[in-house]
């Protein structure tokens, strides 16, 4: 009997200093953090195919889940405006080169990233988005409109609007989106061109189905954009004959 209280009496105390020398320990470490980055180093092009093993797939999803939650992993949670944009559009383009059809990315880009605190690199996002949609505007003119709305709206670039609202002016994208061309050109106060965009987009539309709204809203901004070209052409006017 009295050897077993000994026994249990040793048991105990091991445990007691393991539990000290565990505390000890955790408290002259506690201030060592590891140097953890935000947004991960881009590879090559040649070792990322490398590394899919012959999966482009199961790679790319791979690779967009950590992207996605990069900054966030370990218990952080990291704000966008400590992000490098530059490498996450790099990132974005990378991506593409596994899986260009897949909306996961630009959509993570558009309704994530986009909204970063430093709204100059909104412009990371919308340069990807056109490079993303221009190889195939039929089926990603989406993004285009996306890329329009940042533009204009979160930068403030007109000129970065007008660029992108270009490739709209195609007959694989619906019409309302086309028309997005046009607004854009209004926007900087182009009429003239607003107005022949709409015109051309008119009579496109005018040989396949369209539905009757967008054909009516189409027909009211030409006649209103006309009345307005005539309005500036007569104050013109008026000006040289008074000169």
């Amino acid at each position: 009997m009295l050897e077993t209280i000994r026994n249990s009496f040793r048991l105990c105390l091991i445990l007691a200093i393991l539990v000290f020398m565990q505390l000890g320990y955790w408290y002259k470490t506690k201030g060592i953090v590891p140097e953890m980055g935000i947004v991960p180093d881009v590879p090559g092009r040649q070792a990322l195919h490398a590394m899919t093993f012959g999966d482009d797939q199961f790679y790319f999803r791979i690779l967009a889940f950590n992207i996605q939650n990069a900054g966030d992993t370990f218990g952080r949670s990291t704000s966008l405006r400590y992000y490098d944009f530059n490498k996450l559009y790099m990132w974005f383009n990378l991506l593409d080169e596994l899986d260009a059809k897949s909306n996961m990315i630009p959509a993570m880009a558009t309704y994530y990233f986009s909204q970063t605190q430093n709204t100059a690199d909104v412009r990371y996002v919308v340069d990807y988005l056109y490079t993303h949609s221009t190889r195939d505007v039929g089926g990603k003119w989406w993004w285009l409109v996306q890329s329009i709305y940042l533009a204009m709206h979160k930068l403030n670039d007109n000129d970065l609007a007008l660029k992108v609202s270009a490739p709209l002016v195609d007959k694989t994208v619906p019409v309302w989106a086309q028309q997005m061309a046009a607004v854009v050109r209004e926007k900087r106060g182009e009429m003239e061109d607003a107005y022949n965009i709409m015109q051309t987009i008119k009579e496109h539309a005018e040989s396949k189905d369209i539905k009757d709204m967008d054909l009516k809203y189409m027909t009211y901004f030409i006649k209103e954009r006309l009345h307005r070209l005539e309005k500036i052409q007569d104050s013109k006017d008026k000006k040289n004959n008074n000169k």
